[in-house]
C-alpha cells in the first residue's frame, strides 16, 4: 500500500468495492487470488459488499464470478437488494423531471447518448449505437428501445441516467446539468461516462444503510474506489482506499491508496488482514 498509517487494516469488519477499475482488471474479470482473498475473508464473517453504479443485472454479473451471496448496492447508491434480492433501499428521480432532463439534453447536447436506468431496466432511444453496444457487450446485459414516459410510468421515477459521449460532450453536459438542475447528483464515473441521479443518491448512503443493518460501525469499514463518484463512500468509511488508477484528485483526498486494480490493490490490502 501507499499512503498508509500503522496497520490500517486489523480493525476492518466489512468491506465495500466499487466494481469497474477497481476490483475488475481491464480485461473486465476478477483475478483468481483477489477472488479466493475475498472468499476466505467473507467465511471468516466480513462481509465484501458489490457498490456499483451499474444496474442490478450488471453487478449479479460480477457477484456470480465472485461467488459470494451478500447484498449488493446498485445505481451508487439508488437501489440496494439484500441477499434474497429483494429491495431493501431505494431513491429515485422523479418522472416528471426525468423527462425534462432528457429533452433538455437532446436538445443542448445532441453528442451525448442518453441511457435511463430503473430497477431492471435500461431504456434508449437507439440499441444500435455504438455506446449502447459497447456497454451491452461489458454488462452483458440489454437495453430496451423506448420512451421513458411509458416505460417507467408505473414505478414513477428512474434510478439513474448514464450520460455516454466523448470527453468534450461529456463536459457539455455536466456543465449544463449542473447549471441548470442543481438539485441532482451528478458524476463522472470516467472520463467518458456521467451518472445523473436524484440528490439524495450517493454510494456514501448506501454504505451508511448497510453498516447500520449489520451493526457495524464505519469507523470499522473500508472501502476501494477509483472514481469521483466514490469519494463520499471512500471518505465516509475509517479505511477508505483509492486506486493508483484513480485520478489525482481523487487520490489526494483519501486516507489510503492501494495498488492499481491491474495490480490487484485489493489484493494487496486483504493480505495483510
Amino acid at each position: 500500500m501507499e499512503k498508509t498509517q500503522g496497520k490500517a487494516t486489523e480493525d476492518i469488519r466489512i468491506i465495500y468495492s466499487d466494481i469497474d477499475g477497481t476490483l475488475l482488471r481491464n480485461d473486465h474479470h476478477i483475478s483468481a487470488r483477489t477472488r479466493e482473498a475475498i472468499l476466505d475473508l467473507d467465511r471468516r464473517g466480513i462481509p465484501f459488499i458489490l457498490v456499483s453504479a451499474r444496474m442490478p443485472d450488471g453487478v449479479r454479473l460480477i457477484q456470480r464470478e465472485l461467488g459470494n451471496r451478500r447484498p449488493i448496492i446498485c445505481y451508487s447508491g439508488g437501489l440496494i437488494l439484500d441477499e434474497e434480492q429483494k429491495v431493501i433501499y431505494s431513491r429515485q428521480m422523479e418522472l416528471e423531471l426525468a423527462v425534462e432532463v432528457q429533452s433538455a439534453l437532446e436538445r443542448e447536447c445532441p453528442g451525448i447518448c442518453c441511457n435511463t436506468y430503473g430497477g431492471e431496466l435500461w431504456v434508449v432511444r437507439d440499441d444500435k449505437n455504438p455506446w449502447v453496444v459497447r456497454e451491452e457487450n461489458i454488462t452483458e446485459g440489454k437495453s430496451a428501445v423506448g420512451d421513458i414516459k411509458d416505460m417507467f410510468a408505473q414505478a414513477g421515477g428512474i434510478h439513474k441516467f448514464l450520460l455516454m459521449g466523448n470527453p468534450e460532450d461529456i463536459g457539455k453536459g455536466e456543465i449544463f446539468l449542473k447549471t441548470n438542475y442543481p438539485q441532482l447528483t451528478i458524476l463522472r464515473s470516467n472520463e467518458y461516462y456521467l451518472e445523473v441521479m436524484d440528490g439524495s443518491v450517493d454510494k456514501e448512503e448506501g454504505v451508511r444503510f448497510l453498516c447500520r443493518r449489520f451493526g457495524i460501525p464505519l469507523s470499522c469499514a473500508a472501502a476501494f474506489g477509483d472514481g469521483e463518484n466514490d469519494m463520499g463512500m471512500l471518505n465516509a468509511v475509517g479505511y477508505g482506499f483509492a486506486m493508483r488508477n484513480a485520478p489525482e484528485r481523487v487520490k489526494k483526498q483519501v486516507k489510503y491508496v492501494t495498488k492499481s486494480n491491474e495490480e490487484e490493490g485489493i489484493w494487496e490490502v486483504i493480505r495483510e488482514l
